[in-house]
């Protein structure tokens, strides 16, 4: 038996303990029945079993010798089965501590503080832009001081072109003639009573006053800027410990944080803001 042991093993005669155990170990990966899917797997994976505790036992255990060969795969399927489990369960630990660490740094200290004043700025900041949809508008003078002939497409269709203000305004007016300004430079703002963005343009001739729309500004485009500003404080209440509340926390604080920064920064709304459009 053991010459046949070290025949199916590849191995000559007189092996080393350390070659038998090699050669095994090779031998297994290539016929165990989780791995090999042929018919006959289950049985050469046996008869390895079999020889390897024959080479290293000594034994030359006898042709007719009677082995419960299936008795003696269950148990190693079984143990391997086991260990597999316990690697899984290690990992799932692992993972876990890792997640609770990170939901702990997440939810707590500075990074809180932080999370909580982004939140709390953006539901300040969607009531302002609510209150100026209310509130009555406003209008101040103006001139323009150059134009563009060039025409650009709206989102929406409508073709822009863009003009600039003595106030250092940049303004992307809506199907208008820049050509009208040569003649009558002079023109109105309407702005918002409190974040004093511009809403539309007002020209006035002898026969009438033209409304133009004004496009590509945080006014025209702020129902797209509402769940930018409104989900910090959606993640500031959703606690639970998933990648979703990671997701919401780490976009909160950059995506939002930098895009409410920007809309505060420019045109001085952040003071318009604090002084409720006094100032």
């Amino acid at each position: 038996m053991s010459g046949s042991a070290y025949k199916l093993f590849g191995l000559k005669p007189g092996a080393s303990e350390e070659e038998i155990r090699k050669r095994y170990r090779i031998l297994v990966k290539k016929y165990h029945p989780d791995v090999n899917k042929r018919s006959d797997a289950q049985q050469k994976f046996i008869a390895l079993q079999e020889a390897y505790e024959t080479l290293l036992n000594g034994t030359g255990m006898e042709e007719d010798q009677p082995v419960d060969s299936k008795s003696d795969f269950e148990t190693q399927y079984t143990a391997y089965r086991n260990h597999a489990r316990e690697k899984y369960e290690e990992r799932k630990r692992k993972e876990e501590a890792e997640l609770n660490a990170l939901y702990h740094r997440l939810s707590s200290g500075y990074t809180i503080k932080f999370h909580r004043m982004i939140a709390y700025t953006g539901i300040a900041i969607i009531l302002a832009l609510c209150l100026d949809m209310l509130l009555p508008t406003h209008v101040e003078p103006n001139i323009i001081v150059a134009y563009s002939t060039e025409p650009y497409q709206s989102m929406n269709g409508d073709f822009v072109c863009l003009a600039s203000t003595k106030s250092g305004d940049q303004l992307f007016l809506n199907a208008f003639s820049n050509h009208f300004f040569d003649t009558n430079p002079f023109v109105q703002l309407e702005k918002t009573a409190i974040l004093h963005q511009p809403i539309q343009l007002l020209s006035q001739s002898r026969e009438c006053t033209q409304k133009v729309p004004i496009h590509f500004n945080f006014y025209w485009a702020q129902f797209v800027l509402y769940p930018f500003f409104i989900i910090p404080f959606v993640f500031l209440r959703y606690r639970m410990k998933d990648a979703f509340f990671i997701m919401g926390s780490y976009f909160s604080r950059f995506a939002s944080g930098i895009l409410m920064l920007y809309f505060l920064m420019t045109e001085d709304r952040w003071l318009h803001l604090l002084t409720l459009g006094f100032y």
